[in-house]
């Protein structure tokens, strides 16, 4: 079961990396491998050493049919030691390496600043196990060997120790739930993996290399599999890493699954924007050259009968419309923006001002924003986009309670600029959330809207290297996160 539950971690952390190609992927990936290396290398020596009961081969193997073919594959002591010390030395420094790049305080960027240092112990260690080197340097005694075997084990739980205060520091220096929620899940990937290779990283290569030559080596290992173990530690070990193996591979399931269904959304999307504009083009300008006759006629007629209230109200109504089609023309091709430094602040304020002259007695509360930061933006195309969103929390914070304000926060966090809006409505459905980025997709009335609003937004905050993300509120309501890249971090399109 074991061997099931790695392999399919391995299998699940390629497929994320054929949906998701970017440098963190490839990251995960070679560090399920390294594990799925140490783990089948460390089983395949079960299987030959033997002296193990049913149930912890059932376990370790899966099937009795497994467990043989491990047997007896044909493979020396030297190549079986080799493949076991490149996944027990390559796994530490991959899981470090993968910490560091998830992380974003300040000790974890000066550490990737230095992250070649951290190549040199296990490139060492490594090459003192090539199976030539290793004879030669064991040749003057059993001191050097010793030596050699608490050196590696040093540098295993070192490094084990690294990635894991790596985590747990970025965990605590996270402050908005959004971030831990999305940093747990896939923290909790390489924890697993973690202490899974923990149970079983006592395996030294040495004991495959001196099978035959040492008493001592071949007591050393495996003391997960020793009679001596009492029944609950015995239990604990070989039952907790299947469990971790379980856990691991549900964490990398779920984080595979979303990033394939942000694709698909994506692709969706743009097919759906593309006929949009097409559309819209048409639309756009067969209709505005009538507006603009319609709107000569008009002035023409309003020469002669400058008191007549209907044709003022038609002027009216021909302005609004062209102006509303303006609108619709330009979400339709907001896909690029230029973008200059600006504080965050004054886009906020305009997006603010527009929609309480819509809804003057609206409730907006800003919660802890920070006023010094700045961000790299159109600033009118940004503010509309903020005010889109809003003035839909505006609206559904009315229609549930009048009373209660709309929260407004922005702040920094990690390498992002976060812009939440959250209102306490009757929130989402499902499927209404599958359709809100779609063009054309309103719920009010269609007379007054053209349900541009929320695709216009989000082409405005993509087309910012940003995206936008939806949580539903505990007991009702709706929170939308605009997330902008951070000023003087490197862009990285994950969060």
């Amino acid at each position: 079961m074991l061997l099931a539950l790695v392999s399919l971690i391995l299998v699940t952390s390629l497929v994320l990396l054929a949906i998701r190609r970017d440098h963190r992927c490839i990251l995960l990936a070679l560090t399920c491998l390294s594990l799925f290396v140490f783990i089948f290398s460390t089983l395949m020596y079960i299987a030959k050493k033997g002296g193990i009961g049913r149930e912890v081969s059932t376990i370790l193997f899966g099937t009795r049919g497994i467990r043989t073919w491990f047997m007896y594959r044909i493979v020396t002591f030297e190549q079986l030691g080799f493949m076991s010390a490149v996944g027990r030395y390559s796994f530490p420094l991959l899981l470090v390496l993968t910490s560091l790049d998830m992380a974003w305080f300040p000790l974890a960027l000066k550490a990737k600043r230095r992250s070649w240092a951290l190549f040199i112990l296990p490139v060492l260690i490594m090459v003192a196990y090539i199976p030539s080197v290793f004879r030669a340097l064991i040749r003057p005694g059993e001191s050097v060997l010793m030596a050699l075997v608490y050196a590696s084990r040093t540098y295993v739980y070192l490094y084990i120790a690294m990635a894991v205060a790596t985590l747990v520091g970025e965990l605590v220096s996270i402050t908005l739930p959004f971030f831990r929620r999305r940093f747990f899940t896939r923290s909790s990937i390489l924890i697993s993996l973690a202490l899974i290779y923990a149970f079983y990283a006592v395996q030294d290569p040495a004991q495959i290399y001196m099978f035959y030559s040492s008493d001592y080596m071949f007591l050393l290992g495996m003391w997960y599999l020793s009679p001596a173990l009492s029944p609950a530690l015995y239990a604990l070990v070989i039952v907790g890493s299947v469990l971790f193996g379980l856990v691991g591979f549900v964490s990398m399931l779920r984080y595979a699954r979303t990033t394939f269904d942000e694709r698909r959304e994506e692709i969706t999307l743009r097919r759906s924007a593309s006929l949009a504009a097409k559309g819209v083009s048409m639309f756009f300008h067969g209709t505005k050259n009538e507006l603009i006759a319609q709107g000569l006629l008009v002035n023409r007629l309003m020469k002669k009968y400058p008191h007549d209230e209907d044709l003022n109200r038609l002027s009216r109504i021909n302005q609004e419309l062209s102006h509303r089609l303006d609108s619709l023309h330009k979400a339709s091709r907001s896909e690029i923006s230029t973008l200059s430094i600006i504080p965050l602040s004054p886009v906020i304020a305009k997006a603010v001002d527009k929609v309480r002259s819509h809804h003057p007695d609206a409730g907006i509360e800003l919660v802890s924003a920070d006023e010094d930061i700045q961000v790299l933006a159109d600033g009118d195309n940004l503010s509309e986009a903020v005010a889109n969103i809003l003035m839909n929390a505006v609206e559904a914070q009315i229609e549930a309670d009048p009373a209660r304000p709309v929260e407004l926060e922005y702040a920094t966090e990690r390498l992002w600029v976060s812009i939440r809006i959250t209102d306490h409505g009757k929130g989402i459905g499902r499927r209404e959330l599958r359709q809100i980025w779609q063009p054309f997709y309103t719920s009010k009335s269609s007379s007054q809207n053209w349900g541009m609003g929320m695709y216009f937004s989000r082409n405005v905050v993509r087309s910012h290297l940003g995206s936008i993300r939806y949580e539903g509120v505990e007991g009702g309501g709706s929170s939308f996160i605009i997330l902008l890249p951070k000023l003087g971090v490197p862009y990285s399109g994950e969060d």
